[in-house]
């Protein structure tokens, strides 16, 4: 199941409560995986990090995460890579079990709404005090795990948070050498935003074409790809917001151009086409489409940097 293609909410089926000090997974899985946690407030002492250190204690004052009474609270694990997430095991407190109920868990690529849109494993309800639950999310892919209470002035405690699943397959890809770089032809499927920081994630950033030598090299390999293509792919093409001026992310003048003058399409973000060789056309930013990047830097170049209100590396938002 392709992070791009997750269309589909699971309300996992919550099993077997036990006391906290056995917080163990099961015997089929070995570790929890790793990685780093935020949350949307943190109330005195304590920390995000607290529902992760390894502790199943379910007093609160010990070792729980917890934030303030404010609306909408979430806690935020990111791991260190994109995981097919199977199990999730969550010590409630021994005091107050509402604050766990009702709380969503979703799991996901994205930062939109601080990863609390991301699609959902399951619904917590009715978690005894100080006791552990386990949560089935079946394989669902993501690099983020939320947990999202969405109701307003409550709190959300977690006094751990243990993770279980399998490093996510690379989506499929194919390169070629280009002129003092590498172009990667990448088979997943995202919007212009998200394109971009896969692209600064993994390699160097969304492709430049400079020149029809450049032009001709990436016509080939697209030709030559052996997995389905969108009509369209994404490169590093972006028009200024207040202009009609287009330039490239990488920071590289545009002294090259290949656009198709009867495209219609009225957006900032651009692509070539996949069969129609040396087209370039404006495309919707949020499409989800295929994209080539490239490894570099370019000489004398400095990137375009790109923000976004809900992450530092933004997601889809155009």
């Amino acid at each position: 199941m392709g992070s791009s293609r997750l269309i589909c909410s699971f309300i996992g089926v919550l099993i077997h409560l036990r006391e906290s000090p056995g917080c163990s997974a099961a015997s089929s899985i070995d570790v929890p995986l790793r990685g780093s946690a935020v949350q949307s407030s943190t109330y005195t002492g304590r920390s995000a990090a607290l529902a992760i250190d390894g502790s199943c204690s379910p007093q609160w004052e010990q070792s729980c995460a917890h934030t303030f009474q404010v609306d909408n609270p979430w806690w935020r694990l990111q791991l260190d890579g994109v995981y097919r997430v199977s199990v999730i095991e969550v010590t409630n407190r021994n005091l107050a079990m509402e604050r766990l109920d009702g709380v969503e868990i979703h799991i996901g690529n994205s930062l939109g709404n601080n990863g609390n849109d991301n699609p959902r494993c399951a619904i917590i309800h009715d978690v005894p005090d100080g006791l552990t639950q386990t949560v089935h999310c079946w394989g669902m892919e993501g690099m983020y795990v939320n947990f999202y209470k969405p109701f307003n002035y409550t709190y959300l405690a977690l006094c751990e948070v243990k993770v279980y699943g399998e490093l996510a397959p690379p989506p499929p890809s194919i390169s070629t050498p280009g002129v003092g770089m590498n172009v990667t032809l990448v088979g997943k499927r995202l919007c212009w935003s998200d394109a971009l920081f896969y692209c600064r994630d993994y390699h160097w950033d969304l492709l430049i074409l400079r020149g029809p030598v450049e032009q001709k090299i990436v016509d080939d390999l697209v030709a030559r790809a052996p997995f389905p293509l969108t009509s369209h792919l994404w490169v590093g093409l972006r028009r200024s917001i207040l202009g009609s001026s287009w330039f490239w992310m990488s920071g590289d003048p545009m002294d090259f151009t290949q656009w198709d003058e009867a495209s219609q399409e009225s957006s900032p973000c651009g692509g070539i086409s996949s069969s129609e060789r040396s087209t370039w056309r404006q495309r919707f930013c949020g499409e989800h489409l295929n994209f080539i990047c490239f490894t570099g830097p370019t000489e004398g170049a400095k990137k375009v940097r790109f923000y976004s209100t809900t992450r530092v590396k933004p997601t889809c938002k155009n």
